[in-house]
């Protein structure tokens, strides 16, 4: 079998039509909205088949662009009707002479219309106008006239004949400087036969071709006597994208994995919280710029909400205010519960911690030695640059137990990072309301060359757990799981790994790093 009967074996329904309708025009090349007239296509359906035939080598598509005249929205008022021109013409061939006031009034036209109208009209020697008397009369010139060249210029650009209007550019320019018409951008796309085609279409193939086979085809065995259409199984065909995890839930699973891997229990709460569970509970004055409005995102419903442990409301009150027997002088200041009891979007996850602490612990539902974690959606109101969003992910682990100190609490995340691949980890002292001794976590970066902050820690104070009657040591950590995947994926801008500027490609095409970017 040649080459040309296997790439009519191959074409497609449209591109057959497509081909047959050049033949029958005659011509090398035909313009795609030529080819729609004469197929009753549209022509996305063409200008898809016309790709096809060129990836066959049987067409070449070249884009020209030029300027065409398209009626203005003042011009789209008289498409479906005649130029003020037309009509007082037509009006003065059944009348013969009119006043200017009976003009008006017969033909319900403004003064405006019926003067362009009129001096169109003196132009073409069609009507006399007797200003005296104000009376206008046809001319013997234009009884017979059964259009004005302004009209026939307008009713063939409504019908897009453009190339008839090479001897009317008078009545062009006079629709043009009246605001009727105006000169548009237009693209048209053209199909050349190549040397293959036209050899494909000279052997006047047939267009009945089998193109799917059907239940009906096979039981009348029409398939026995027409062809059917091969398929190229090696032609490119679009891309279908089926469902695919987010990068932030690959680290996310992970970091799960080293939770559970290092004996850890999972925790979730609310995203809609209280101020007592996301600040009051864990020692956090009620004075702190944290809390103002500029930080936090507060809710107007529900406005408030409640804490039905009153003992543990009047501890944390006690604690608040003077420390209670922790050996602390407090915050020195009177303690609110309304402001402790307002509704508010978490800012952290801490705040799971210290629910797990006054429902489980406090209760005795669990008694320690435990470790807990948690994974989940924080907000801050606060300005979205390169490294801060409005809403983001933290994790945080916690272990009670007897004897752990600071060499307790690095140890745990040393083992930590170390299972999510970060080698080299260093401590710098830093400042929470509610731990002391408290540090920050750094790892080596091998790519860029630097220490960069992954993670805080710290152990939590006295204050912070009188409330609850914990006695033993709690130490705890925590990071931010967008600035983990800017590193991870070697992202410069915390926009693009979540939120609406996220690159639709790169979600698409990520991949995991193989080796750890961390020394």
């Amino acid at each position: 079998m040649s080459l040309i009967e296997e790439i009519i074996l191959s074409l497609s329904k449209n591109e057959r039509r497509i081909l047959k309708i050049i033949a029958n025009l005659g011509q090398n090349e035909v313009y795609e909205d030529e080819i729609a007239k004469e197929s009753g296509m549209s022509i996305a359906e063409i200008a898809r088949s016309a790709l096809w035939l060129e990836n066959k080598g049987l067409v070449k598509r070249s884009e020209e662009t030029r300027d065409v005249l398209v009626l203005t929205d003042k011009g789209k008022r008289y498409a479906d009707s005649k130029l003020p021109e037309q009509l007082v013409l037509d009006h003065l061939k059944k009348v013969k002479a009119t006043k200017l006031d009976d003009l008006t009034k017969s033909l319900g036209m403004d003064l405006n219309e019926i003067s362009v109208a009129i001096g169109v009209l003196i132009r073409y020697n069609c009507v006399r106008f007797n200003k005296k008397e104000k009376i206008l009369q046809i001319t013997n010139n234009c009884i017979e006239l059964k259009e004005i060249p302004t009209q026939k210029a307008f009713r063939l650009i409504i019908a897009k004949k453009w190339d008839l209007l090479s001897s009317m550019k008078r009545e062009v320019n006079n629709l043009l400087r009246r605001g009727l018409l105006r000169y548009q951008k237009e693209t048209r796309w053209k199909i050349k036969l190549t040397e293959l085609g036209k050899k494909v279409i000279a052997t006047k193939f047939e267009l009945d071709v089998i193109d799917k086979l059907t239940p009906e085809i096979i039981v009348n065995k029409s398939w026995m006597s027409k062809r059917i259409r091969w398929y190229d199984v090696e032609s490119p065909v679009p891309k279908l994208w089926g469902g695919r995890k987010h990068p932030l839930r690959l680290i996310m699973e992970k970091i799960r994995q080293v939770f559970l891997e290092m004996g850890f229990k999972e925790m979730r709460g609310p995203w809609v919280e209280i101020s007592f569970w996301n600040m009051d509970s864990m020692w956090i004055p009620q004075d702190h710029p944290a809390r103002e409005m500029q930080a936090t995102f507060y809710l107007n419903k529900p406005r408030k909400g409640v804490v039905e442990d009153k003992e543990l409301l009047n501890l944390v009150k006690e604690v608040q205010e003077n420390g209670g027997d922790t050996g602390s002088i407090g915050w020195q200041q009177p303690w609110s519960i309304d402001e402790a009891l307002k509704a508010l979007l978490r800012t952290h996850t801490t705040a799971v911690t210290f629910r797990v602490l006054g429902f489980i612990i406090k209760k005795g539902l669990v008694k320690p030695p435990v470790k807990f974690f948690t994974i989940g959606r924080v907000f801050r109101n606060e300005t979205i640059d390169w490294k801060h969003l409005a809403e983001f992910h933290q994790v945080e682990g916690f272990v009670v137990a007897k004897n752990l100190s600071l060499r307790s609490l690095m140890g745990y995340i040393k083992e930590f990072y170390m299972k999510m691949g970060i080698k080299k980890i260093r401590f710098k002292p830093t400042y929470n309301p509610y731990t002391e001794p408290s540090m920050e976590i750094f790892a080596w970066h091998q790519d860029v060359g630097k220490w960069v902050e992954v993670g805080n820690s710290g152990i939590f104070r006295p204050e912070t757990l009188r409330p609850y009657g914990i006695r033993d040591p709690v130490i705890a950590w925590g990071l931010a799981v967008e600035r983990l995947a800017m590193l991870i994926y070697n992202m410069e801008d915390i926009r693009k790994v979540l939120g609406p500027m996220c690159d639709i490609n790169w979600l698409r095409w990520y991949k995991v790093p193989i080796k750890g970017i961390f020394g």
